[in-house]
């Protein structure tokens, strides 16, 4: 009872019996085809298997000129001519008509046209020892209208196939297949992905690929371009032509015996042998633990069908179609090689999709066996799942809560991935006890000295195919809070080299794209540079020291309350309440750059009480702002004067104008009405009578109310110019960050100190931790770099809606130098460390699989947990710096690991 594979049940290893036997059929099938080309046995047994064997086709037209010859070829015009007879009896007069046709004079050209075409068979490269197995020459007489561009021989490329896959998978002495999939190769993946699986599939694309270029190149490509120039005038056309070979496969149905069949019967019985038909046979399996596989009586028993199908195609193409000893260009020979080449073209394509059902058959299972297709995502949270049973401590998530002890969190810091949901990133958490301070050069003078606490966090991203997450930066205050972000990374074990840094405050929600890209393995780094020149190796492996150094991310988040406190004097704790004097602080730092001295409490006692201390700075803000208030009135009345200046002149320019226009035109009145009083005396009278009392005329009027209107607008223009030049002129505050001119403590640039936990060592040590592992593993350091537009959500008041800006290029970088105004006063240039703050150096790195999830599984055979869980070990042995046996939580799952990774997890006392 043959079933589809998939409908029978089975096991793993019945899998690889089925591409066997699928195999096996196949070349068989192939063979049989191939035989009816003169591929036959005896063929097949003189070919050198010691050498590579090819399976050629030649073919070639010859035109030989005959005669020329002219055609009468008549018309449908004809001409009536009638002549009468006359004479005196007119019962004798008679009338003759005569009818005159046209012909058509029409030259055509007999040639006599030879087609030869043959497959041979060659060893090695001695191409001029062939064997032809088959053949055809026929002459043929053909007519043209023309003359010109007839060439007398006309050569196809030959057309070859490679047979030595093929011939290696057959028994030549015992003429029987004997192709296998070898289990133990290291190749060998799964029943479909392995090297011998690949060949065969190799092979069976280019057995239809020559016997396409055999249908292309000639039978619809030299025999349908022969076929179309015999153009005769009354002759009828050939009988055959090339139409009845395109569906020549409908027409004479050959079986197709590849099929991924199984059993499903466990007791068959005992069976009678079937004969064989194939030239090769099935060679026995001596594997009789996989019941459900099709026994080779059945196989053969398809065969022998395919066999009958094909040869009862063969006979009647030879019975319907002209004898190939005749001259007939489209014989029987050429229609049994196109029904050949169609049948070929037919089994390689059912093995392709055979070996993709028992391929795609597995992907099914697996399916049914979880419940779903698995995605990127549905790996990753069983990943988080299964670290947190595996390893002590477990990862945490990248989400930290900024706040000072016994104080409510004034922010919140997270990384986020976003690949249809978005979460907070899992990283291996380390509190770093600092022994030197954190540096933060804002410039070639100032460099500032943090003194907080360092956290090392180690992040596993993975990926799969060319699927990648999103990362993304979170950053977000509470209203009437504070902080400032900077962002970059660490050039050495207590530098960081400041890319870029903001202020957030007042429920400021800060998105800022993370860009995430890998370096190449340390495998694939070695590979590469193996073969190059010593002075080219030194230098690469510099390169990628500093690579792996730079690819140390880092942020620092400072406090502003607390450092303020300190700064001006003040107790701690005591600015928590006063929320406008703390926003009054901030303006004059970041927008007019106040020193500190000016503000800071300025009292001798140390024992004054808090209010005092707080009155104090207030006063002195409020007198700073005094000042500053002061000095924009006094700027904003010059403006003003200037303005009325400006506003007076161009209404003088404008009265004296309209003065010498208005005078202009009573001038030009006064001469006509003298004009007038020449003709007429009354009208004279009454003319200067009605002159003398009457209103300005309509058009005096409104040439008045025009000058004014004018007057109005130039007088608006001009202060609204003059406006812009003044703002213009003003250059806008913290466009440009101001030279420091003091510098650190003692005045001089300090060395980086060897002391301490070096964060830029970290890849470097992971890179040593892979290669030592032994394992092939696709980690890949990654560097962590900011994207170039950000997005904000800011309230602009209490009583409207948060609104979503974007920052662009030059907005960040005006963000950037306010913040490094804010440092630059918060440490006083330096001279004073900044104590509330939080240093988090992030390493990541990214395991990479080729395909997708369920591809990784089905095709490679490779389970990305087991993968996953030795890079995860690697990393986390390097942030917490200890030995990965030490890492895992449970014995049970400590003892499977000394099997499955026993360089990684072995005892110290074997290391």
């Amino acid at each position: 009872n043959p079933r589809l594979a998939a409908d029978v049940d089975h096991t793993y290893g019945a899998k690889y019996g089925l591409v066997d036997s699928t195999s096996n059929a196949s070349i068989i099938a192939y063979v049989n085809c191939l035989d009816k080309l003169g591929l036959d046995a005896a063929a097949l047994k003189s070919i050198d298997k010691t050498k590579p064997a090819t399976l050629r086709f030649d073919s070639s037209a010859t035109w030989k000129f005959v005669k020329e010859v002219i055609v009468d070829v008549p018309v449908k015009t004809s001409y009536e001519e009638k002549e009468e007879t006359t004479s005196g009896d007119a019962s004798k007069n008679t009338t003759k008509t005569r009818v005159m046709k046209a012909v058509q004079h029409i030259t055509e050209y007999l040639w006599e046209v030879e087609v030869n075409w043959s497959i041979s068979i060659y060893s090695g490269t001695s191409v001029e020892d062939k064997r032809v197995i088959k053949s055809r020459a026929c002459k043929t007489n053909l007519i043209t209208h023309t003359k010109e561009g007839m060439v007398s021989t006309a050569a196809l490329p030959p057309i070859e196939l490679s047979l030595t896959w093929l011939m290696q998978q057959i028994d030549t002495d015992e003429l029987n297949s004997q192709f296998r999939v070898d289990t133990e190769d290291v190749e060998t993946k799964t029943p479909r992905r392995n090297g011998a699986v690949q060949k065969a599939l190799g092979f069976a694309e280019q057995l239809g690929g020559w016997c396409r270029k055999i249908e292309g190149s000639f039978l619809f490509g030299q025999v349908k371009q022969i076929l179309q120039m015999h153009d005769p005038v009354l002759l009828e056309p050939h009988t055959f032509n090339l139409g009845q070979l395109s569906g020549i496969e409908r027409q004479y149905p050959v079986f197709n015996p590849i099929l991924p069949l199984m059993d499903e019967t466990s007791d068959r019985g005992e069976v009678g042998e079937a004969e064989i038909k194939s030239i090769i046979k099935l060679r026995s399996s001596d594997d009789e633990g996989h019941k459900a596989l099709l026994s080779p009586n059945d196989v053969s028993k398809l065969l022998n069908e395919h066999v009958r199908t094909l040869e009862g195609a063969v006979r009647e193409l030879e019975a319907s179609w002209p004898s190939d000893t005749g001259d007939s260009i489209l014989s029987s020979s050429e229609a049994t090689l196109s029904l050949i080449c169609t049948v070929l073209k037919d089994l390689s394509t059912r093995y392709d999709e055979s070996m993709s059902y028992i391929e795609s058959m597995m992907e099914n299972q697996l399916i049914a066996a979880i419940g779903k297709r698995l995605t990127p995502l549905d790996l990753d949270k069983f990943v988080k799942f299964y670290n947190a049973k595996l390893l002590r401590p477990t990862p945490r998530p990248f989400s930290h809560a900024i706040r000072r002890p016994e104080h409510y969190p004034v922010g919140l810091l997270s990384i986020e991935s976003d690949d249809g949901e978005r979460e907070c990133i899992h990283s291996h958490s380390r509190e770093v006890v600092p022994v030197s301070n954190l540096k933060i050069p804002l410039s070639a003078a100032t460099v500032l000295e943090l003194t907080g606490q360092q956290h090392l966090h180690g992040y596993m991203n993975h990926r799969f195919g060319t699927s990648n997450k999103r990362h993304q930066l979170i950053a977000r205050a509470r209203q009437f809070s504070a902080f400032i972000l900077v962002i970059g990374n660490m050039t050495d074990g207590s530098t960081l080299d400041p890319k870029d840094a903001i202020i957030v405050q007042n429920k400021d929600e800060l998105v800022i794209p993370l860009l995430l890209d890998e370096l190449p393995t340390a495998k694939e780094f070695k590979d590469a540079v193996k073969s190059l020149s010593p002075e080219q190796q030194r230098f690469a492996r510099a390169y990628r020291k500093m690579q792996l150094a730079s690819s140390v991310f880092a942020l620092c988040v400072v406090q502003i309350k607390p450092q303020l406190e300190a700064l001006l004097g003040l107790p701690e704790d005591s600015l928590d309440k006063e929320m406008k004097l703390t926003q009054d602080l901030m303006e004059l730092f970041i927008e007019y750059q106040v020193p500190s001295d000016l503000l800071s409490y300025n009292g001798f006692s140390g024992n004054a009480d808090v209010e005092d201390k707080i009155s104090n700075v207030r006063d002195n803000v409020k007198g700073v702002l005094d000042v500053v208030n002061a000095e924009k009135e006094k700027q904003l009345k010059m403006e003003q004067t200037k303005t009325n200046m400006a506003m007076e002149k161009t209404f003088q320019r404008a009265a004296t104008n309209f003065e010498s226009r208005l005078k202009m035109k009573l001038h030009a009145e006064s001469k006509m009405e003298t004009a007038l009083l020449c003709k007429s005396v009354a009208p004279m009278s009454r003319s200067r009578g009605m002159s003398r009392g009457r209103a300005p005329e309509p058009e005096v009027a409104d040439a008045v109310f025009s000058m004014e209107s004018s007057v109005s607008r130039n007088v608006a223009g001009s202060t609204k110019r003059e406006a812009s030049e003044i703002q213009t002129q003003q250059p806008p505050q913290g466009e440009e960050r101001r030279t420091r001119t003091s510098s650190t403590n003692d005045g001089q640039s300090k060395q980086p100190s060897d002391e301490g936990f070096d964060f830029t060592l970290i890849p470097q040590i992971l890179d040593v931790a892979v290669e030592k592992s032994g394992e092939d593993s696709a980690l890949r350091s990654t560097t962590v770099k900011t994207g170039d537009v950000w997005t904000r959500n800011r309230q602009e008041n209490l009583l409207t809606e948060p609104k979503r800006q974007t920052l662009t290029v030059s907005e960040v970088k005006k963000e950037k130098n306010k913040a490094f105004d804010l440092l630059d006063a918060l440490g006083r240039s330096g001279s004073l460390p900044i104590a509330y703050n939080e240093l988090h150096v992030l390493v990541a790195v990214t395991h990479c699989f080729d395909k997708d999830v369920m591809s990784t599984v089905v095709c490679d055979n490779v389970n990305p947990i087991e993968k996953l869980e030795c890079s995860t070990l690697l990393l986390a042995s390097a942030v917490h710096g200890v030995p990965a046996r030490e890492l895992v939580a449970d014995v049970c799952e400590l003892r499977r690991l000394e099997g499955s990774l026993p360089s990684l997890v072995r005892p110290a006392e074997q290391e």
